[in-house]
């Protein structure tokens, strides 16, 4: 990730209202591997349903990292709606 997109991407992490869901869906499939944990972790904190399926597809992720927090997301939402 070059300097530019470090200074003027937006926060993923605050991206946490159900508004914001279509969009970090989407991002789920960027070619930045942290660009995709990050999105795995924001959809788990937003606990919506629209985000289970794309969450599934990334438990095939080649990362590690993002494989765990699908994981970590699908629970949560999970949990939601116990």
């Amino acid at each position: 990730m070059g300097i530019f997109d470090r200074l003027f991407r937006p926060d993923i992490g605050k991206l946490k209202e159900k508004k914001d869901v279509d969009g970090l869906i989407k991002a789920l499939r960027d070619k930045d591997s942290d660009i995709r944990l990050e999105v795995a972790y924001a959809l788990g904190e937003i606990k919506d349903k629209r985000a289970v399926e794309p969450l599934i597809q990334a438990l095939k992720d080649e990362d590690n990292f993002v494989r765990e927090a699908a994981v970590e997301a699908l629970e949560k939402i999970e949990a939601k709606e116990s």
